[in-house]
């Protein structure tokens, strides 16, 4: 039987300030990489979440990365998704020379509602997705019941 997971908010007010003076900032200075042939590219993965009665699914579309620019960790019940987008086109003509690059870093916090066996979660990359499974505890396991229902 699949469940569906209903993601929570997983940043506080600082974090929240913390990204929106890095985007005000990045707003400001970004339009000067511009005049050097670069630009940064806003970059968050879509991620989907599933969960089974053993098992969470965390699929995340990552197109373009090398897999040497995705890290992932568990930590504290929050799966994190980091990487690093850098893409470089370079185009000579007889007369002219143009690299036109961008890059950009992104990071994904996925709060984890059950507890998992650390030691057993794997992590597959194929063509653009990041696919995270993650087992849970038998304890986790054990703990949905369902509660009869009376009437009077």
């Amino acid at each position: 039987m699949a469940h569906e997971i209903v993601p929570r908010k997983t940043e506080g007010p600082i974090s929240t300030l913390h990204h929106e003076m890095d985007r005000m900032f990045n707003d400001f200075f970004g339009g000067l990489s511009e005049w050097f042939g670069e630009s940064r590219v806003d970059f968050v993965p879509s991620v989907d979440v599933s969960e089974t009665d053993t098992e969470i699914h965390v699929t995340a579309e990552v197109p373009g990365l090398d897999e040497n620019d995705l890290h992932t960790y568990f930590d504290r019940g929050a799966l994190i998704l980091e990487g690093q987008k850098k893409q470089e086109h370079e185009d000579k003509g007889r007369n002219y020379f143009r690299i036109e690059r961008s890059y950009g870093a992104f990071r994904r916090v996925v709060q984890i509602p059950a507890e998992v066996e650390t030691d057993k979660i794997r992590a597959e990359y194929k063509k653009g997705l990041l696919t995270i499974t993650l087992p849970k505890s038998p304890k986790a396991q054990n703990e949905r019941k369902e509660i009869p229902v009376q009437t009077e």
